[in-house]
């Protein structure tokens, strides 16, 4: 089911599976980013999602203004929903390598009370990680 679309960028619940789904296909205006993400935070707000899988494999990561956003205002509205959030962020095999280089492998990984973040170059391994993290949301 597709939550929001634009040409760069897509919000979408993947058939059979427990997360939301957030496709990058090149990098997307700001007001686009921030439109779709809303929407994903509208339709969860009434559903046993708390999984994400941030597909960022074509644009290999957000620029400053999307990057702030989430940390400013989307994240703080998902945290208020009281419950657990896991996001797979899967990049491209050389931005991943890059960031491991400059972050090591824990820098990878965010974890707050709320927010569980991991970092992944393959989406295979991303889902297995939700899949096996939260595979029955509980809200």
């Amino acid at each position: 089911m597709v939550l929001y679309s634009s040409k760069a960028f897509n919000v979408s619940l993947p058939a059979g599976k427990t997360w939301i789904c957030v496709e990058c296909k090149e990098r997307p205006g700001s007001q686009s980013f921030q439109s779709g993400l809303l929407k994903a935070l509208e339709y969860i707000k009434g559903t046993p999602t708390n999984s994400w899988l941030l597909d960022f494999r074509e644009i290999d990561w957000l620029g400053e203004e999307e990057e702030t956003w989430l940390q400013v205002q989307f994240f703080p509205q998902l945290m208020m929903l009281g419950y657990e959030s896991y996001f797979a962020v899967v990049v491209s095999e050389s931005c991943y390598d890059k960031l491991l280089n400059e972050v090591g492998a824990y820098g990878l990984k965010s974890y707050n009370s709320f927010i569980i973040i991991n970092t992944f170059c393959h989406m295979q391994e991303a889902e297995e990680w939700l899949s096996s993290h939260h595979p029955n949301p509980v809200l």
